[in-house]
């Protein structure tokens, strides 16, 4: 998978772009108003000219556009080739009796316990993201590379890993009460059913 989007139109600035044509055509016209003798203005030459380029242009714009289209819906396409794939890869079983688990941590009186689920929850996470083949090593950088219209429920799964990456690397000194559990791991849930995960 791109890493990033080869012509991304959101970032297109036309009025810019229309404004250095018309630069560009002011120095022309200033140019040869000066060698010729004649008002920039009073030349159909110049005025038919600056249009053939502003058509030139606009057809120009059109072509990457269609061309990033088509990139964007082969994207797509294997990106749910990859998906398919790696959902077939691993059975329901498998994958219910993992989620199983994490919800018998996440029902314990035991804060240690619901620690334990949110890990394993951001395990099956990363199991989930690595059979996807997205590019990365870890969760995070997986994460980076994925395109948003392709993951619905990204932001999810960011707010998710970073609750997991606080528990890690706070160790006990993190805060973790079952409301708070309760509601990672809804977010977790919310990432593996939209990819039909458990």
């Amino acid at each position: 998978m791109l890493e990033g989007p080869l012509f991304d139109p959101n970032f297109l600035n036309l009025e810019y772009f229309f404004n250095l044509i018309f630069r560009i055509f002011d120095i022309l016209a200033a140019l040869l108003a000066l060698l010729s003798g004649f008002e920039p203005g009073d030349s159909p030459f110049l005025r038919n000219l600056f249009w053939v380029l502003v058509l030139a242009l606009l057809a120009a714009i059109l072509y990457a556009a269609y061309r990033h289209r088509v990139a964007h819906k082969a994207e797509e396409e294997r990106f749910e080739e990859i998906y398919f794939g790696a959902l077939e890869a691993l059975g329901n079983e498998e994958r219910n009796v993992r989620w199983q688990k994490v919800l018998t941590y996440l029902l314990s009186p035991n804060e240690s316990d619901w620690r334990l689920a949110i890990m394993e929850a951001d395990n099956i996470l990363g199991e989930m993201l690595l059979r996807m083949q997205l590019p990365g090593e870890s969760i995070g950088e997986k994460l980076k590379g994925v395109e948003p219209s392709d993951f619905l429920t990204l932001n999810d799964a960011w707010e998710a890993h970073k609750v997991r990456n606080q528990i890690a690397h706070e160790g006990a000194n993190f805060q973790l009460n079952r409301r708070e559990t309760e509601r990672v791991i809804a977010l977790f849930r919310k990432v593996f059913e939209e990819f039909h995960y458990i």
